[in-house]
């Protein structure tokens, strides 16, 4: 179990050395300045909409669907954990060159299906730019396929879609939203307003400061993309939550991130790229913990503010 952790943590990291840019970067507000008004926009993402029976959800200029592994019971150790939680897939799509949209995206997959997405995306020329674990424990065992593409936007849902099919993720994806019913007044005390909640898990955003690309187009630092940091806690029983995320960092910021976690006891679970072509160079850092609340959201603000990060989340 061991070597197979480490074969996916390798594939994260070295899979995904990044090259620099083939064409020079656009500035992606002058696409969208320039190009498209916002009715144009959405336009775009009509047919995406019709390929996967989902609204989805647009901000920023992008667009984003979600398709939460609801056919999954994912637990570690004793906590069961919702898809939203950290087992929701999903494409957020962006304005590209000559009337293309691109699309990058994380794909959740049970272990017994990673062979078969993999060829699927092969044979649909879709992008795979990362393999490999985000947590450690977790039964089934889940594995997070990365993916960039460009084309036209029916064209390129469609062939997503394909990629989809061979894997148990309902689509269409369920519309139903479960009524709140926790309350995140003293982790966002810490944190700052969450962005989003949904049952008993919610969500924190943490935008970059600096700018940065993903092929050559210049990308705001947004939760539709996640190239921003992200927090998740999701409400455990007896007054406990479990919590996960992604910070966003430099290869700089790696080791005072990992070491702040580590002093106060959170378990690191994945260092690694999502992207082979983005710029400045990129790495994610997951982890895992469960306990109380505003203890785990000082550790984290803590481990955020070694970061090139907005400290607060600004909320919806």
């Amino acid at each position: 179990m061991h070597t197979q952790r480490a074969l996916f943590n390798l594939l994260g990291c070295t899979l995904l050395a990044c090259a620099p840019p083939s064409t020079p970067p656009d500035t992606y507000a002058d696409n969208a300045d320039d190009k498209a008004s916002g009715i144009v926009q959405d336009s775009l993402w009509t047919p995406i909409r019709r390929v996967f029976k989902a609204d989805g959800e647009t901000g920023d200029g992008y667009f984003r669907v979600n398709l939460p592994r609801e056919d999954l019971r994912v637990r570690i150790g004793a906590d069961t954990l919702s898809p939203e939680f950290e087992f929701t897939s999903y494409l957020g799509f962006g304005l590209a060159r000559g009337g293309n949209v691109f699309v990058v995206g994380e794909v959740i997959l049970r272990q017994d299906e990673v062979a078969a997405a993999m060829s699927e995306a092969v044979r649909q020329n879709i992008g795979v730019t990362a393999l490999h674990n985000h947590l450690i424990g977790e039964e089934p065992r889940i594995i997070y396929m990365h993916v960039h593409s460009e084309g036209l936007p029916e064209s390129l849902a469609t062939r997503l879609r394909a990629v989809f099919s061979k894997t148990g993720t309902p689509l269409p994806p369920s519309e139903r939203e479960e009524p709140v019913r926790a309350d995140w007044t003293a982790i966002d005390a810490v944190l700052g307003k969450h962005s989003e909640a949904e049952g008993s898990v919610a969500e924190w955003e943490f935008a970059r400061k600096e700018s940065h690309t993903i092929g050559g187009i210049a990308v705001k630092s947004s939760g539709l993309l996640e190239t921003a940091s992200e927090v998740v806690f999701q409400q455990l029983d007896r007054g406990r939550v479990a919590n996960t995320g992604e910070l966003y960092v430099l290869p700089q910021e790696v080791e005072p991130v990992v070491t702040t976690f580590q002093s106060g006891g959170i378990e690191v679970t994945a260092i690694h790229s999502h992207m082979i072509n983005e710029q400045p160079v990129m790495y994610w850092i997951h982890w895992y913990t469960a306990g109380d609340g505003p203890t785990i959201a000082r550790i984290v603000a803590a481990a955020l503010s070694r970061t090139n990060s907005e400290q607060k989340s600004s909320g919806k």
